[in-house]
């Protein structure tokens, strides 16, 4: 017999209670994600031993697996960070922002560019909530009002969070299924075409209504496929970590081009009340950075989108070194069989995200200092930062992270896979992108939606016959919009614009268009999955 043979209705249950106590967690007993990941954990280790008839062997092999995954992911993170705070410290991403913000006079220009464009950027090379920080004070120097320049923020950046935060979401997604990156990517990246443009109208309307998205038709339609096309370009190249860097700077630029145009250069009435001169930020009328350029702040991306770009030279990319474990065939009690793994989670020296961030900030550490730009407490300062603001994420994602491979190698996530797929037969598809979108609210993070969730929908679509890439695929997408309504980040867009405790007028405006977003996903992979 095999293993869902030897499982009853009751064990449905009993697997679902990690996922349910992790939500019960986060939501209503507000724990954060270190506390809820490590009782899940506890929970799920217990369940599997004495519930699934796993061994103590099966246990450790899956928190190995669970222990190679975190790191892979949070080089990443903890790297991409320590380079935005390095920037942050030596004023360039006020530099950055402030370039843009001259060049872009009426504010649907504005809320395209900077809000949408911009916010991609700045999700690209960073993410975890810092798009949000960046932007809405941005969008308020600019005009517009506290709640409709946090929804800006938000809903302008979550396109790019799957590809974005050089690639952390993207590839925790392709290690949890174990799909192919060069097939997932580019089908992914296309998918994201139908979300881009979506939330470039959702943007449109949130700053002027009907008026403003029927006149920004043009320019959404042109940014949009420029954004798109930069995505799937850098998945086809095989450097996934920087599609939302290229796609956001691509749009970005574009957007400028076009305000050099009729198409976005015209007088238009600001929907909200005149720029309100006390939001703004004390470190943009201090410091003088007048004589610094675009391009010498924005250094360090130009440098990791070569370094990128060099490591697919077959050459380069053939190099031998990198880190990884392998694992061996084992079965449980019950019969579900786990299969082995080589390099699982490798971390390549020359084509990995975090050593091609590091050696992109070395030498701009060394430009700098030729510069005079370089102080010594700078790095210090960054890694302190950068310490504070990861250490209480990192545990929460490594509990998840190991919960999640031992569901997945107990067999627990086959058997809820299996479950849902006769609950919803068919019509699945249209439920993928909001299951993604319940891990990304739960945690903040479409990194730990894909986490928790990845393999259960890989399984899903297995169980029904239908298109893995379209399910994974709808997975991020959903799990990427869910951002612009995840407690953690819509927090972030009411402090740093001074709605601390009215979160309620932000997710007012932020909620129906992420709601109508995802059904438009959920219709998208439906009918691409009748196709297949």
């Amino acid at each position: 017999m095999d293993f869902i043979s030897n499982t009853t209705n009751i064990d449905i249950f009993i697997a679902s209670i990690p996922i349910i106590v992790l939500t019960l967690g986060i939501v209503v007993l507000k724990w954060n994600a270190a506390k809820a990941g490590a009782i899940s954990l506890l929970l799920v280790i217990i369940i599997a031993l004495f519930r699934f008839e796993s061994t103590e062997t099966n246990i450790v092999i899956a928190g190995s697996k669970g222990i190679s995954l975190s790191i892979f992911v949070l080089s990443v993170i903890w790297s991409s960070v320590l380079m935005y705070n390095i920037l942050e410290f030596l004023g360039l991403i006020e530099v950055i922002g402030n370039n843009i913000t001259k060049l872009v006079k009426n504010p649907l220009a504005q809320a395209l560019v900077v809000g949408w464009g911009f916010g991609g950027l700045i999700q690209g090379v960073s993410g975890f909530g810092v798009p949000v920080a960046v932007v809405a004070p941005l969008m308020i120097l600019m005009g517009f009002s506290a709640p409709r320049a946090a929804a800006i923020a938000l809903i302008g950046h979550c396109w790019a969070t799957t590809f974005g935060s050089l690639g952390s979401s993207f590839y925790t997604l392709q290690l949890v299924t174990d799909l192919p990156t060069e097939e997932i990517g580019t089908h992914m990246a296309a998918l994201f075409a139908l979300p881009i443009f979506m939330c470039g109208f959702a943007v449109a309307h949130i700053q002027g209504g009907l008026k403003s998205v029927i006149r920004g038709i043009p320019a959404i339609l042109i940014i949009g496929t420029v954004m798109t096309f930069g995505q799937w370009i850098s998945a086809y190249l095989n450097v996934p970590q920087i599609g939302g860097l290229v796609a956001g700077l691509s749009g970005t630029l574009t957007g400028w081009i076009l305000t050099l145009t009729p198409i976005l250069n015209f007088e238009q009435i600001q929907s909200d009340s005149i720029p309100d001169n006390s939001h703004k930020s004390n470190s943009l009328n201090t410091r003088k950075l007048k004589n610094i350029s675009f391009h010498i702040a924005f250094l360090p991306y130009y440098l990791i989108l070569i370094i990128s770009l060099l490591s697919q030279i077959p050459l380069i990319k053939s190099i031998p070194i990198q880190f990884g474990l392998d694992y061996p065939t084992n079965i449980t009690g019950l019969g579900y069989i786990v299969k082995a793994e080589q390099d699982y989670a490798g971390i390549k020296l020359f084509s990995h995200p975090a050593p091609i961030i590091l050696f992109a900030t070395f030498i701009t550490y060394l430009v700098y200092k030729t510069k005079n730009m370089w102080s010594k407490d700078i790095g210090i300062n960054a890694l302190k930062r950068t310490y504070s603001q990861c250490v209480p994420s990192s545990l929460g994602l490594i509990t998840m992270v190991m919960m999640s491979l031992i569901m997945i190698d107990s067999g627990m996530t086959s058997l809820l896979g299996h479950s849902i797929a006769k609950t919803t037969s068919f019509l699945f598809p249209i439920f993928s992108p909001f299951i993604g979108v319940l891990g990304t609210f739960l945690t903040g993070s479409n990194t730990n939606s894909n986490v928790m969730f990845g393999a259960l929908q890989l399984q899903t679509a297995k169980t029904l016959e239908l298109g893995v890439y379209t399910i994974a695929s709808s997975q991020s997408i959903g799990g990427a919009i869910g951002g612009a309504i995840a407690p953690a980040k819509v927090l972030v867009g009411t402090t740093i614009v001074g709605l601390g405790g009215q979160e309620h007028k932000v997710l007012k405006k932020s909620l129906p268009y992420c709601m109508i977003i995802l059904v438009a996903v959920g219709i998208q992979a439906l009918i691409i999955s009748l196709l297949e």
